[in-house]
């Protein structure tokens, strides 16, 4: 079974063996003892009579039980220690995956492979578990061999946003167990890790400027798309970056921005107008996750509109159809061919007196031609319900007209008094919001609370109907779709730059954007539904000035060596075998002393 010696130092004991020959080799001067007759004497060695010197090396027991107790007590000293039968070190590794860490990657992987390393070179072996501190983060490596370890962090890439790693820290305490070493490897300080973890900080304060928020507005009528962005300087020194905007194959001219430190700078333009998509680049720096901004042209699912309505509501609903984004009416002419095209919604009146179906999908309003002139009474009551959370209805004025036929599962909004005012039907393929008072003969398109919840529906129909959208994202960001969940509907597919990704309709709701920056699609058969772009937007992450490098492994040697090996078994028999190799020493030197040597006569 493998030993070595914990204590190395201790073999400077062994220099009391040359210490213990010099002694011996030294004689000391005979004592003169009178005597009045020669036979008297016993027979004695010749001694020096000249007091020390060096002589030749007298073979004794004290000699050797001397040079024993050297040995015994050198033993002792270098503490030797033997692996235990069950010495595979467990060495759990935490890396944190924030996006700060991508300027500090190399730095990483270089401590682990000259730091790791030391921590089993006293022991059998090792088995090696690497986790990315995000609880959503991914298991890197589990094995037992280091090299092996190091090539699977070639394509590691942080990018999650700001996180707390205690959840990963408890996963690796329990791979790592009560005796196994827990790693936590980051850039930033950490003075309270729980669960026994030991830091390695690798981050120093770095200079970062970078994009820092992005907007594009929709033009109005007439005017051009235009894109606002923010630029910020985390350092505490001035800097200077130059930029330009590139489509396609073309871009504008390098132009250059100077901040003060900590200073913020808006930059803005039109987007161009024969492009869907764009790239701002900024002067690449050592954190170069907020140096690119991708840009698609925002655009919501198209949505087609219809209305048959009275002539009174006629001018209100024209209103309301020009007040929503990207829903132009609904026209035969552009699909000529398919003789079941239909609007995605109607706008339809109800007049109680003259009852009519409404179409399936559909905003209703009820519309009496004789209005009576009494009006609700009682207090306005809203539901608990996503469409109509937080609008105010107090101030509606609404005459007592006859109500639109209430099915068993029509959900009422909105009530006054024991009238409900607006029901939620939903029902197979009806989803129609029905508003059972006149809306015209009311104060309802003079309150915000009207406008806004026609506009959550019209979103929860856009929300629900299988197109294509495009928007701007952020890395990581769940998105949310609508996708043919037939029998032999196809999978979600997306693609980015590092290729495509399968999405099964059972994990349809893990799409996430992409982890690094860039435009992507997504797509079901051959039918697009999302064009965007995944952008850096984490500011916490961008910011340096708390960087630091420090690291607690110096102490963890000495741990792993008294969990995973043993100490001698016997070192008690030689601690009491060099007491009674002590206590013979003594014996005979005390014996010598009274057997001295005397000098002949003159």
């Amino acid at each position: 079974m493998p030993f070595f010696f914990s204590n190395p130092a201790g073999f400077w004991a062994l220099l009391g063996i040359p210490v213990i020959l010099l002694i011996h080799f030294l004689q000391r001067q005979s004592q003169t003892l009178p005597a009045s007759t020669l036979f008297l004497l016993d027979a004695i060695d010749r001694r020096s009579l000249r007091g020390r010197k060096i002589d030749k090396l007298r073979n004794s027991l004290p000699l050797w039980l001397q040079l024993l107790s050297v040995l015994v007590l050198t033993w002792l000293l270098v503490a030797p220690r033997w692996n235990s039968a069950s010495s595979v070190q467990r060495i759990v590794i935490v890396l944190d995956c924030s996006a700060s860490m991508d300027a500090f990657r190399e730095e990483s992987l270089n401590a682990i492979r000259e730091e790791i390393p030391k921590l089993t070179r006293r022991t059998g072996g090792a088995a090696y578990t690497v986790l990315e501190s995000h609880l959503q983060g991914k298991k890197l490596y589990r094995g037992e061999s280091f090299s092996e370890l190091i090539d699977s962090l070639d394509g590691w890439k942080p990018s999650n946003s700001a996180h707390s790693p205690e959840g990963a820290l408890r996963v690796g305490r329990s791979l790592a167990g009560t005796t196994g070493a827990l790693i936590y490897v980051t850039d930033h300080l950490d003075e309270s890790l729980p669960y026994g973890a030991t830091l390695l900080s690798l981050g120093e304060p770095i200079e970062n400027v970078g994009f820092a928020g992005l907007s594009v507005r929709s033009p109005e009528e007439g005017d051009d798309t235009t894109w606002q962005v923010t630029v910020r300087n985390y350092s505490d020194t001035p800097q200077t970056r130059e930029w330009f905007l590139a489509a396609r194959q073309e871009r504008t001219s390098v132009r250059s921005v100077t901040l003060e430190p900590g200073a913020t700078r808006t930059l803005s333009g039109v987007f161009p107008a024969t492009a869907q998509r764009v790239q701002l680049v900024l002067e690449a720096d050592r954190f170069t996750r907020d140096d690119r901004l991708y840009i698609v042209h925002p655009e919501p699912k198209r949505i087609t509109l219809a209305h048959n309505v009275a002539p009174n509501a006629n001018e209100l609903i024209i209103a309301i159809i020009g007040s929503l984004e990207n829903a132009p009416l609904f026209s035969t002419e552009e699909n000529p061919d398919d003789e079941n095209a239909r609007p995605d919604l109607v706008f339809s009146t109800y007049n109680p007196l003259d009852p009519r179906p409404a179409p399936p999908v559909s905003i209703v309003f009820i519309n009496q031609q004789n209005v009576p002139r009494t009006f609700f009474k009682g207090p306005i009551v809203a539901a608990n319900h996503a469409l109509i959370e937080s609008l105010n209805w107090q101030g509606l004025i609404a005459k007592s007209t006859a109500s639109i036929p209430i099915g068993e599962r029509d959900v009422p909004l909105l009530w006054q008094g024991d009238r409900p005012l607006i029901l939620l039907r939903q029902s197979g393929e009806i989803q129609q919001l029905i508003f059972n008072f006149d809306v015209i003969q009311s104060n309802a398109a003079r309150l915000p609370s009207f406008v806004v919840l026609i506009h959550r529906f019209v979103d929860s129909i856009r929300t629900n109907k299988i197109a294509a959208r495009s928007e701007n994202a952020e890395l990581g960001q769940p998105i949310d779709l609508a996708f043919d969940t037939g029998e032999n509907a196809a999978p979600l597919v997306l693609t980015d730059d590092s290729g495509e990704s399968t999405f099964p309709l059972s994990r349809a709701a893990l799409v996430q954007a992409p982890s690094q920056p860039g435009f992507f699609t997504v797509r079901q058969g051959n039918k697009p539904l999302l064009l965007a772009s995944a952008n850096f937007a984490d500011t916490r992450e961008a910011d340096f000035s708390e960087a630091a490098s420090r690291s607690d492994l110096s102490g963890l040697p000495k741990e792993i060596i008294e969990h995973q090996t043993v100490t001698d078994p016997l070192w008690k028999i030689w601690a009491i075998a060099l007491l009674l190799v002590a206590l013979l020493i003594w014996y005979f030197l005390k014996q010598a002393d009274h057997s001295s040597p005397v000098s002949e006569p003159t």
